[in-house]
């Protein structure tokens, strides 16, 4: 079978007898073009449509989410061990300095890993911020500036319970009877700092599902999001009582070493209480985060049942209609033709066309 194609004007014969259409494959359709040698493989759609920026963000925030969990998990057991243990001889002094040392570490490993998987987390949700509308890219903007508050804010706090450790570790062996040293405000201050980055952090993680949650879940977003800020502040309290019981220690003419030993322990490890007490509202999150995920999922799913179900799939055509390699040119304009006037024959009167010698009726010889 040939099939004419029109390049430069010209009719050119093509012979099509050798190209088929195949069934497409899960993978790839193998297409025939006019004008290749061979069949030239276009891939299918289900494999083109990428998974959205929005879809992988929200599975990273889900990374995120567990890792917060783990860090709260840390954060408690430095704060409760601090009001739980007594250290009443050496080696349960021994015990306390071992776990609160190890939840330290683990403290700060977390931290680590958790802050560079909210990079990546934060970057794609940056980049998908469009990819579902704008009421999704309003509140996913909303989320990337809490984010980087949050992360200021918590990397603040971090630094400086690196800090207060080092200062309460020996500043009550140079204070003299009745001196309050500014190194028992550290506390409170890190308390504060800590509060707000975990209050930014649940508005982070509440902005950015807003608007793609499914509509059941958004009062317990709101319920995580104001639990950790009013936990926190509840540990702030907590703090704020006992630098004032450590303030009035110290202002005494003569205190008890064992009473400024154990208010100290128990002030230091208070300031990991907002962290720790967030965990209730990370658990919340992961919930809704694990149900914005599957809804998503599914959404993604019926966009590409949506594309399998044209009828160019069940004939293994193209999506695009291959072109010719030179696309038909219009013929040139030209001005209309007039017909010559034809000759009248002298004899039979009759008409001839123009230029003949003889009448073709009489045989008469034309002018």
């Amino acid at each position: 079978m040939d099939k004419g194609l029109r390049r430069g004007g010209q009719a050119e014969s093509v012979d099509v007898s050798s190209i088929r259409l195949t069934r497409p494959s899960p993978s790839c359709e193998i297409v025939a073009y006019p004008g290749y040698p061979g069949m030239v493989p276009v891939p299918s759609w289900p494999a083109v449509v990428i998974k959205p920026e929005t879809v992988s963000g929200i599975r990273l925030y889900q990374t995120n989410l567990i890792l917060d969990l783990i860090f709260s998990t840390f954060a408690l057991i430095v704060g409760l061990t601090s009001f739980l243990l007594v250290a009443s001889d050496f080696g349960t002094a021994i015990a306390v300095a071992a776990l609160t040392g190890a939840a330290s570490c683990g403290l700060v490993i977390v931290f680590v890993i958790n802050f560079i998987v909210s990079l990546l987390s934060v970057t794609k949700m940056h980049h998908g911020a469009d990819e579902y509308g704008p009421e999704h890219a309003k509140y996913a903007r909303r989320g990337v500036l809490f984010k980087w508050l949050g992360t200021a804010l918590s990397t603040i706090a971090a630094i400086m319970v690196v800090y207060m450790l080092i200062a309460f570790s020996g500043f009550f062996l140079f204070v003299g009877p009745g001196e309050v040293p500014a190194q028992v405000f550290i506390p409170l201050l890190v308390t504060g700092f800590w509060t707000a980055g975990v209050t930014c952090k649940g508005q982070m993680y509440r902005n950015m599902v807003r608007a793609l949650q499914p509509p059941h879940t958004r009062g317990l977003t709101d319920m995580a999001s104001y639990a950790i800020p009013v936990l926190g502040l509840v540990g702030l309290g907590l703090v704020g009582v006992l630098t004032a019981s450590v303030i009035s220690l110290l202002s005494g003419p003569t205190g008890d070493p064992f009473a400024f030993a154990r208010l100290s322990q128990m002030l230091v490890g208070s300031v990991f209480l907002p962290a720790g007490f967030a965990i209730v509202g990370y658990a919340i999150f992961v919930i809704v985060y694990g149900q914005t995920a599957k809804q998503l999922q599914t959404g993604l799913q019926q966009l590409q049942e949506r594309f399998m179900a044209q009828p160019m799939w069940a004939t293994g055509a193209p999506f695009y209609a291959p072109m010719p390699a030179f696309p038909p040119q219009a013929p040139p304009a030209t001005a209309p033709i007039v017909p010559p006037a034809n000759l009248v024959c002298p004899e039979c009167g009759r008409q001839g066309p123009r230029g003949a010698t003889f009448c073709q009726h009489c045989g008469a010889k034309l002018p």
